[in-house]
């Protein structure tokens, strides 16, 4: 039980780690109380099912509980630094008072208190000299409520570790009912880290304390490159739907990126990025491969050319994230439009919509049109996205104040800055789905909006739009 004094102190001050509720579980029960045992698997949830049916090394498990243990000792071991400064900084005051305000002496057991004997040197100054720049690791997110699904994705990582990169991150998307919140802001849960021998070693990360000989000296460096790798998934997602519903159409993967991104009415893409330029081509061949994109292999590192490996950066095989197509969700309820990836939310916007008069039902964007009016300050806003060769469609409004109500004859409205993000986030064939109390009231919408370099020849001035406003 030495070591579950540790453990208790870091799930006071961790209680949503379910990993360590299920770590002093294990003390608890090898101490033969199983009471406190059973006390901490019920706090541990899905952890517990999840690791005692897996077949993770347990080394693997005993390494993350020692790098808990070391995290919590150095907290210890900072503490008596600071208290022994204090005592310092006291007996400075002793010296330099005058004599007579000076107290007569210093109780006996202070000393002993503030400078115990044999303290240990901290590892983490070691790490520290040890430390050094090395090349981004490969990165993919979990839900970040260390629950079930979380645990089962980590748990799926680790039962192959021959296939796992040298250094591999995983960010958590926080929770909003069933969806998992995707932003280039998530935190970082834990590492997977190879060493020198092969065996894998998981780092717990607690805020930007990063104490691990694999990763960069600037933590800063590590959450730039994460939030890189974020809006990475972003752009890869928008073009890999934008193929897929191209080849839908026309039987066949279009030859280049302009045919994505031609004049209305074929601006499948509204734009482009250098990115997407970077990684069409690539992203072409191993989907005429049958693949989602490059695979890793073990011990390789990302780089900054699609064609290598990891690239996409997902551990533990290089694939892009997102395997699951892009839709809009339209909460007719609760006034809201989402776009997710399954069960990952991308954004969540405040609408407006007509009630009854907007139609339950699943349509597709057949027509997307930059301003639909001919000009910027139509009804129709700058941007239209109709549905499904419908009267109605998703666009822009000049009624602000009809966001979050029931004032339209069935169209959706949005917000200027939503709906133009939409238009560059959604390409053409999109599924668009309107439900009932699908979709969590809070909104989802990034401080820096997802943005393509806006293609030409988007209007449609031979039209004239009669959507149902």
């Amino acid at each position: 039980m030495n070591n579950s004094l540790y453990l208790k102190r870091y799930v006071e001050t961790h209680p949503d780690n379910k990993m360590a509720w299920y770590l002093l579980g294990k003390e608890y029960e090898q101490a033969g109380e199983q009471g406190k045992a059973n006390y901490c698997y019920n706090k541990a949830e899905g952890v517990y099912e999840a690791f005692e049916l897996s077949q993770v090394p347990s080394d693997i498990w005993k390494n993350y509980e020692q790098r808990l243990l070391e995290m919590e000792r150095d907290k210890d071991r900072r503490r008596k630094r600071t208290r022994r400064l204090l005592a310092a900084l006291v007996l400075l005051l002793l010296v330099f008072l005058p004599p007579a305000q000076a107290p007569g002496s210093v109780p006996g057991d202070f000393a002993s208190d503030v400078f115990p004997p044999n303290e240990p040197v901290s590892a983490s100054a070691v790490n520290k000299e040890k430390r050094d720049s090395r090349k981004e690791p490969l990165y993919t997110a979990v839900a970040s409520g260390q629950g079930k699904d979380s645990a089962g994705a980590l748990s799926s990582l680790l039962r192959h570790p021959q296939a796992l990169p040298n250094w591999s991150v995983a960010l958590g998307m926080k929770q909003s009912g069933k969806w998992q919140l995707w932003s280039k802001d998530m935190e970082r849960l834990y590492g997977l880290h190879r060493d020198a021998k092969g065996a894998i070693a998981i780092q717990p990360y607690e805020g930007a304390a990063l104490e691990c000989d694999c990763e960069p000296a600037d933590s800063s460096q590590l959450k730039r490159s994460a939030g890189q790798w974020a809006d990475l998934q972003v752009e890869t997602a928008v073009l890999q739907e934008a193929v897929n519903q191209y080849k839908a159409r026309h039987g066949r993967l279009p030859k280049g990126l302009n045919e994505l991104t031609q004049p209305y009415p074929n601006n499948w893409l509204s734009g482009r990025s250098k990115a997407m330029e970077e990684m069409f081509g690539a992203l072409m061949k191993h989907k005429s491969q049958g693949t989602g994109g490059p695979k890793d292999q073990p011990g390789q590192q990302p780089g900054n050319n699609p064609e290598e490996i990891g690239y996409w950066g997902t551990s533990p095989n290089g694939d892009p994230f997102f395997k699951q197509p892009l839709q809009v969700i339209i909460d007719r309820k609760h006034h809201r439009l989402a776009v997710v990836s399954g069960t990952v939310m991308l954004r969540n916007y405040a609408v407006g919509l007509g009630g009854a008069k907007t139609p339950l039902g699943d349509f597709h964007i057949n027509d997307k049109v930059v301003n639909p009016n001919g000009t910027t300050k139509g009804p129709y806003g700058t941007r239209g996205m109709q549905l499904s060769d419908t009267q109605y469609a998703i666009h822009g409004t000049l009624d602000v104040d009809s966001i979050g109500a029931n004032e339209s004859e069935g169209c959706i409205r949005m917000l200027k800055e939503d709906v133009e993000e939409l238009f560059d986030l959604v390409p053409m064939g999109t599924v668009v789905t309107i439900r009932e109390g699908v979709l969590p009231e809070d909104l989802w919408t990034p401080k820096e909006r997802f943005k393509l370099k806006l293609a030409q020849g988007q209007t449609n001035p031979n039209k004239v739009y009669h959507w149902l406003d």
